[in-house]
């Protein structure tokens, strides 16, 4: 391995993941509950038990959560360091993308495997997201390759990280595709599997012992297995929508595809990204992030059809592409609703606050409020809504009005 190798990974990967990812206040829904739960945690010191909004907050398991407070109390609570954690596990799959490839490849091709990865689109949204599906990967991929050099227990360990970080699947992956490999149980050791439940397993059961079946009921049952059958539908998808996703984030790579088909290639890497591409197309709930396992293999493939010239052109332009993106979600940024609702909310503190069909979890972030959910209003309440539902709604008063990725939202004055 060759130190200036990582240090010009490191550089780059710091630049396509980390560089303008405070450009936009907080996006997506998950995004708010995430940073909300991490923030009450802090205010409170109970970093054991989740809250968002008031609430219990059932749906994430807290890795994420503890990671980012550590990052919130380094760098103080903003958009950089809220979004840091993803971008540093962005940056951790690269070099270990590199690590990997040069093993299976050589040096030059495992230069070409970790540019690859940290130029796929898609890498990087999720890179600049608060969402734990970046940290997800990273930990299943260290797990899959300790597995791959037969530290068994290293792997289980890093299996337990993942398991911690967003659930079943995190050990789920790793396990199934090493069993795809090799074929045998030799990784299945009691050091091994002690470790996986000590270190993965004990704050859930924590979780369990305070909340019983109630919170059994909402991760494990509702958030995985009614996911995933399709018991509960919230985000159906068509089975190929994966390749139209795969399709953007490797849209600088599309040219090697018909040469990537026709040339045989290490077992592993296929085993890898075909089980992963497979196991969520046939979820009956699909969301573009959850294919992020795929991107590893995905870059190494693609590294051993790639010539020389090819990577400087993709290089470049990647390189040319990050500012003008940066400048886009400036204008973007001008546009929304999050930033004038927030600052205009702070002028109104003492005044009630409610959503209507509607959530922005980033306004409760922002605000530190508790926000309720109401459907009849007196006078004089503050309502969030989107602008669609306004008909529904009669005697008020405008008083901002942006974009949103979901739509145009307005803040309102009950008359």
């Amino acid at each position: 391995m060759h130190r200036k190798d990582y240090i010009l990974i490191t550089v780059l990967s710091l630049y396509f993941f980390v560089f303008g990812n405070w450009v936009l206040s907080i996006t997506s829904l998950d995004e708010g509950r995430n940073l909300d739960a991490t923030l009450r945690m802090i205010e409170s010191g109970n970093f054991l038990i989740p809250f968002y909004n008031c609430d219990y907050r059932f749906e994430k398991p807290p890795m994420l959560y503890w990671l980012t407070s550590i990052s919130f109390m380094l760098f103080g609570v903003n958009e950089f360091s809220a979004r840091l954690v993803s971008g540093l596990a962005a940056t951790g799959i690269s070099l270990l993308v590199y690590r990997w490839s040069y093993e299976l490849l050589g040096r030059e091709r495992a230069l070409y495997a970790s540019i690859i990865f940290s130029t796929l689109l898609h890498i990087w949204v999720e890179a600049r997201a608060a969402v734990p599906e970046m940290l997800l990967t990273l930990f299943m991929s260290l797990s899959l390759y300790a597995f791959f050099k037969e530290r068994f227990t290293l792997g289980w360990l890093l299996g337990g990280l993942a398991f911690l970080t967003k659930g079943p699947v995190g050990i789920l992956l790793p396990v199934a595709v090493y069993l795809l490999w090799r074929r045998e149980l030799r990784f299945i050791s009691v050091k091994g599997v002690l470790v996986f439940l000590a270190v993965g397993t004990s704050w859930y059961l924590l979780m369990f012992i305070n909340f019983g079946y109630e919170y059994f009921y909402k991760f494990f049952i509702y958030e995985n297995v009614m996911r995933y059958t399709g018991a509960k539908s919230l985000h159906p998808r068509p089975f190929y929508f994966y390749l139209l996703v795969i399709a953007f984030s490797a849209l600088l790579y599309l040219p090697l595809f018909p040469k990537l088909l026709r040339r045989g290639h290490e077992s592993l890497l296929l085993w890898w990204l075909g089980l992963v591409f497979v196991f969520f197309s046939l979820s009956q709930n699909k969301l573009h992030h959850y294919i992020l396992f795929l991107y590893p293999p995905l870059a190494i493939l693609l590294a051993s059809v790639a010539s020389i010239r090819y990577m400087r052109v993709s290089l470049l332009l990647s390189v040319v592409l990050i500012p003008l993106l940066y400048l886009y979600a400036l204008n973007v940024e001008k546009e929304r609703f999050v930033p004038e609702a927030v600052s205009l909310l702070k002028d109104l503190k003492d005044r009630r606050l409610y959503f209507y069909r509607y959530e922005n979890s980033a306004v409760v972030f922002y605000t530190r409020r508790c926000i309720e959910r109401k459907e009849e209003f007196q006078r004089g309440d503050l309502i969030i809504t989107k602008e669609e539902k306004l008909k529904n709604l009669k005697g008020y008063r405008v008083l901002r009005c942006g974009k949103e990725f979901e739509g145009k939202v307005c803040l309102i004055e009950k008359l």
